[in-house]
């Protein structure tokens, strides 16, 4: 008698249960576990949808059929997967509809089902970065700011933090996972560890980078601040950044009432970017009409680009010089 081939996993497994296998055995970064889980939710929502002609499709390899995937991504290209209303065009961005699709193909490519997602869409257009004088002014307004007796806690944090920043052009995720481990004892340099993007298909690769003795001031007047904003958690906090003030927790308590997390707590990469979006708005008004300056965006991402930029061009000088 013929042998029969075994019946794949993904042809008995729900689409929920076959991600979380995916997520276990690929060993995925916590990012790309939420985004999985996400689109796997999607999936598992649109057979209740209207539009969605292939109702009956249970399992994750009939769900992963090019049928089904291709009518999933129309109906979410359309905003009409949404749990929550939005305001104006319904749309789903470009950068979410990449996200599925590279969910998908992770998906598939682990079942041994090649999803091919028609029309990906492409990465966007870079934003303009932040010129050199401008780095310069914003430096030493926020040093001026940050050394003042009594300065905020958040304006000294905020002062190592953009240090750190034109130092190593770190991405705001990679500053967030900085934990004091990562510093040298005499502050002179800190370890990054460098992910790969959307834009590269490296590893994720360890660096040390020299810090300025500016940075070096400044991460030393914040770890006596953040020194003090961690006593109350009795020595758990390992995290560089930590927040300055009480924030949602995002949660309930039995009562209802909004959980507060405590100052002292990791600062995640979207306080992050809120701390440096305030300082930039503030010193775009503060600094209208000195000489030289130019308004600089709000975006921490422009700022960091606008450091790798200018690294990159000192190193091709040196290359040239080198090669001279």
């Amino acid at each position: 008698m013929p042998t029969v081939p075994p019946t794949p996993p993904a042809a008995t497994m729900s689409i929920e249960a076959w991600t979380e296998r995916v997520i276990a055995e690929r060993e995925v970064s916590k990012a790309r576990a939420r985004q999985l889980r996400w689109v796997a939710g999607e999936l598992a929502l649109v057979r209740n949808h209207e539009g969605f002609p292939f109702r009956d499709a249970g399992s994750a390899a009939e769900l992963l059929a090019p049928g089904p995937i291709s009518a999933y991504l129309d109906l979410a290209a359309r905003g009409e997967l949404r749990r929550r209303a939005k305001a104006g065009d319904a749309h789903a961005t470009n950068a979410s509809m990449r996200i599925r699709a590279d969910c998908l193909k992770i998906l598939g490519e682990h079942s041994g089902i090649p999803v091919a997602v028609a029309d990906r869409p492409g990465l966007p257009e870079l934003r303009e970065t932040v010129d050199g004088p401008s780095r310069s002014q914003l430096r030493d307004y926020l040093a001026k700011r940050a050394e003042t007796a009594g300065a905020p806690a958040g304006r000294v944090r905020l002062f190592a933090l953009i240090g750190v920043e034109l130092d190593t052009g770190a991405r705001v995720g990679e500053l967030a996972a900085l934990t004091l481990a990562d510093l040298e004892d005499d502050l002179s340099a800190v370890r990054i560890v460098r992910h790969p993007q959307a834009r590269t298909v490296s590893e994720a690769v360890e660096e040390t980078a020299p810090l300025s003795d500016g940075t070096r001031a400044a991460l030393k007047a914040w770890l006596e601040v953040r020194e003090t904003l961690v006593q109350p958690l009795h020595g758990t906090a390992k995290a560089l950044w930590v927040s300055v003030s009480p924030n949602h927790a995002g949660r309930l308590n039995v009562e209802g009432e909004a959980i507060r997390r405590p100052p002292g707590m990791p600062l995640m990469p979207r306080g992050m970017q809120r701390a440096y979006t305030r300082a930039v708005v503030e010193a775009n008004m503060a600094l209208a009409g000195s000489p030289g300056w130019v308004p600089l965006p709000v975006r921490f991402e422009q700022l960091r680009r606008a450091v790798t930029d200018r690294r990159r061009r000192d190193d091709e000088q040196v290359e040239q010089a080198e090669q001279a």
